[in-house]
């Protein structure tokens, strides 16, 4: 391809992915955009962008181990531009770094792709990783927008690094001894001055994306290591591999050291799964993605293949071997589409099903391997001859039923109350949907079926401690007190759980008793200093019990610590106003130098 149809491709890669997600700029905030996009006080200004680098995802959430600034970066940047009453925006945004992303796979496929025919086997790669419905989770959901993030950078980073070696190659071939008029250069020497300049400007570009790919999400690690993957592949001279390593431990302890010294919270280790048990939960796991790939007919957020059967591990044994097979069938055929399955196995090992994560398949994991699976797809099928027209006619038919089942797809996230829904009845039928789908209830004032969601959610984990505390707080609501008492008793085992199970227990003491409950609110402060919405929650009864000037001393200390919270200060000039405080005023400027939508 010439240019123009290059720049014809890439409108045809943006103006599929419109396409198939113009739906979701009707949708809204869900699951945890609650955490990520409404409570995150490090979003609210530009001013607090680095503050944003200092510090872990979830904030005023439950502790984890994501650290994600860029992912942080670009939400303030959507919050300036659209706040939180235009969702559209937040969307639009997800939807333009994905065709980004799709774009960047586009140009990395076609250095990888041979023949007449390259530009247009790159262009269906990216189309169908584009439309595929199973990148919704990433794409849709807006908390989901670290994996579209991490690709987006990963991929240009790849393109980069790939484009430098080529520079250089190419210029080693064309520099030489030649001769030459005293009235200009040769064709030599202008390769030796233009070759130095364009493939360090390529080498620093990959480097900045392959760092920007890592504080993006964990994930961007992959995209780094096939990198020198590829190196070793190719046997580059030494000079180059040297160079390359000392970039890539840069770019390491650059990123190391950001992590190392951002405020963090362990969670709570995962639960423990024997060896056996990983490798069989593994290939179960194989076999749920492939099916995903091929066939993405029920999509949900809540996969686990623990409760699959033995015929999923079987099934998944044989696609592995499968898998094995290709990939030696490519080494001697198609060395480059051994290497593209040597990238997707890169990509996937992490999240493979052998290592303890907070589940055993999602759909948004399979963001980036997807790609370099199609690509290894493209590469192998380039050498093999078949009726290409029944090819071509099976391949749109196909890309026609991913594309149309993304569209649809959209429907599912509108809001908080269709996603869980729809969840649910796809299959996604957990103890965590339906706790959240009670609280949903319960909130909006249907108690029946509240109280309904949290027994199912008893039914299917009779242990589960949030669905104890949620039945606790259901009996405050209703003021069953007796069976409020008996849930908090069953709750109170996890020390995650316990400044929450203390401010339920406060407000049980107090419905039941009229007693203050200030001390077990007190209580719940000491064992979450950090936690804005703990300590909100005491400083309102401070107030409430007319201890105005206590809750504003107490403020300014918790302030001392994280001055980061425009609602915070935003409190705190509202409460010295009304203890009539000149410094008022000074309180209520910082805040609005904090969130630059508070007016």
């Amino acid at each position: 391809m010439k240019k123009y149809p290059r720049i014809v491709a890439v409108a045809i890669i943006v103006a599929a992915t419109f396409l198939v997600y113009a739906p979701a700029l009707r949708n809204g905030f869900v699951w945890d955009d609650t955490a990520l996009v409404l409570r995150d006080p490090l979003i609210r200004s530009w001013r607090l962008i680095p503050e944003g680098f200092r510090h872990f995802l979830f904030l005023d959430a439950t502790a984890s181990d994501f650290y994600r600034p860029v992912q942080r970066l670009i939400f303030t940047l959507d919050y300036a531009l659209f706040g939180f009453d235009a969702p559209w925006g937040w969307h639009l945004t997800s939807i333009c770094i994905h065709a980004a992303a799709a774009v960047a796979l586009f140009f990395l496929a076609r250095l990888l792709l041979r023949g007449e025919s390259a530009d247009r086997w790159a262009l269906g790669v990216a189309v169908v990783w584009a439309v595929h419905p199973l990148h919704t989770s990433a794409v849709t959901y807006i908390a989901g927008r670290a994996d579209p993030l991490a690709a987006l950078f990963g991929f240009t980073a790849l393109v980069a690094a790939t484009s430098s070696s080529q520079v250089v190659r190419a210029a080693s071939r064309r520099a030489g001894p030649s001769g030459g008029d005293a009235a200009g250069t040769t064709d030599g020497e202008d390769a030796a001055a233009t070759t130095p300049r364009r493939a360090g400007l390529a080498t620093f570009a990959a480097a900045v994306c392959f760092l920007a790919a890592l504080l993006s999400k964990e994930s961007g690690f992959g995209p780094l290591l096939i990198w020198v993957l590829i190196l070793a592949w190719r046997r580059v001279s030494w000079k180059i591999a040297t160079r390359w390593l000392a970039i890539v431990a840069l770019v390491l302890g650059s990123y190391l050291a950001l992590r190392g010294a951002a405020e963090h919270t362990p969670p709570p280790p995962p639960p423990r799964i024997s060896l056996p048990i990983r490798a069989e939960f593994a290939a179960r796991a194989f076999a749920e993605c492939a099916g995903l790939v091929i066939l993405p007919r029920t999509l949900r957020m809540e996969r686990d293949v623990a409760r699959s059967g033995r015929g999923q591990t079987l099934l998944g044994v044989l696609l592995l071997g499968s898998t094995a097979a290709w990939w030696r069938w490519a080494r001697r055929r198609v060395p480059d589409a051994a290497w593209a399955l040597g990238a997707f196995g890169v990509a996937y090992l992490p999240i493979s099903g052998l290592f303890s994560l907070n589940a055993t398949v999602a759909e948004h994991w399979l963001y980036v391997p997807t790609a370099f699976l199609l690509l290894a797809a493209a590469l192998s099928a380039q050498n093999i001859r078949c009726p290409r027209n029944a090819v071509l006619v099976g391949i749109a038919g196909w890309v026609a039923f991913l594309g149309a089942r993304t569209f649809l797809r959209q429907q599912d996230w509108r809001d908080q109350r269709t996603f869980l829904e729809r969840t649910i009845a796809d299959g996604g039928d957990t103890a965590r949907m339906h706790i959240n789908l009670g609280n949903l209830e319960l909130q909006e004032g249907r108690a029946a079926l509240a109280l309904g969601h949290y027994r199912r959610a008893l039914d299917r984990a009779p242990e589960q401690p949030m669905a104890w505390l949620a039945l606790a707080r259901f009996g405050v609501r209703t003021r069953d007190f007796t069976d409020a008492r008996q849930a908090l008793e069953h709750a109170a085992t996890p020390p995650l759980l316990a400044p929450e199970i203390l401010q339920t227990r406060a407000a049980l003491e107090y419905l039941e008793t009229g007693r203050d409950s200030g001390d077990l609110l007190r209580q719940a402060v000491a064992l979450a200093p950090k936690s804005w919405p703990i300590r909100r929650h005491h400083l309102e009864h401070l107030e409430e019990s007319g201890r105005t000037a206590e809750a504003a001393r107490e403020l300014r200390e918790f302030l001392s610590t994280q001055p980061f919270r425009a609602e915070s200060w935003a409190m705190l000039g509202a409460e010295l106003a009304k203890l009539g405080q000149h410094d008022a005023a000074a309180a209520m400027c910082q805040a609005r130098r904090l969130d630059v939508r508070l007016k």
